[in-house]
């Protein structure tokens, strides 16, 4: 028997309201996805170091950049708390880069000079977690730590999955010593990381001089993070700010 037309009026209000309830919960849940030609995304997940940041809520990096900014990743890191931006940071855009002068290192191919307005270039290298798990091995480098893994890896690891897990270290110990820990900032975007110095480099002539800058090479899980997923060379000029702090300080984002 059909129903009264007051009725059938009735449910079809409900269900004009419901429609718009709906709507305004849901929203449009799509997101813009950028031209193929524009990005080469490189997603990766990675393992929980040894020594890195305590277990906590987890957050990801944006996984996409500009084809000729270098490759993309999306690296998943604990959740870090804001912090102010270190003193350095003031004017760090318009301040000088300031090149090593001389190349006293070890071995005389790299420098003990700090900058005294603690800015460098970056770089980055060493081995890293693909997305299905195997290791990315960096051509130029052999993931070997030159001052060893300092406890920081287990002795079943070789030198792949110790800087594969351990995945926030620099080089640059000439200057801050085997086993250092020295957070690094970028001042556009507040990103930070902690990171324990256990490797030697890079070059004072061929790089540092070259690129005419002092530069920082780490990571490549500190690189995206510190660039929201970017990765760059010393020549390329991308600024951080680089101050020692406690051995006890956690490795990780900060």
């Amino acid at each position: 028997m059909p129903l009264p037309i007051s009725v059938q009026s009735s449910f079809a209000s409900c269900g004009l309201v419901i429609l718009a309830l709906a709507c305004a919960v849901g929203g449009d849940r799509r997101r813009h996805q950028p031209d193929a030609s524009e990005l080469r995304p490189i997603v990766a997940v990675v393992p929980t170091a040894l020594g890195a940041a305590p277990e906590g809520p987890r957050s990801s990096v944006v996984s996409a950049a500009p084809s000729n900014a270098g490759t993309t990743r999306q690296v998943e890191v604990a959740d870090a708390q804001p912090r102010p931006l270190p003193d350095a940071c003031n004017g760090a855009s318009e301040a000088s880069l300031i090149p090593p002068t001389q190349c006293d290192g070890p071995r005389g191919n790299t420098t003990t000079e700090i900058p005294a307005n603690g800015l460098y270039a970056t770089s980055w290298f060493g081995c890293y977690f693909e997305e299905d798990g195997t290791i990315h091995e960096d051509r130029y480098d052999n993931c070997e730590f030159a001052c060893g893994s300092r406890g920081l890896c287990t002795p079943e690891q070789d030198g792949p999955h110790c800087e594969a897990t351990l995945r926030w270290f620099a080089a640059d110990a000439d200057r801050y010593g085997c086993g250092g820990r020295i957070r690094v900032t970028n001042c556009e975007n507040g990103n930070a990381v902690v990171l324990v110095t256990l490797d030697r480099g890079p070059h004072c002539r061929t790089v540092e001089q070259s690129c005419r800058a002092p530069v920082l090479d780490m990571s490549h899980d500190a690189m995206v993070h510190l660039f929201d997923g970017r990765t760059y060379g010393g020549c390329d000029h991308r600024r951080v700010v680089v101050e020692p702090v406690d051995p006890g300080t956690p490795l990780g984002p900060r």
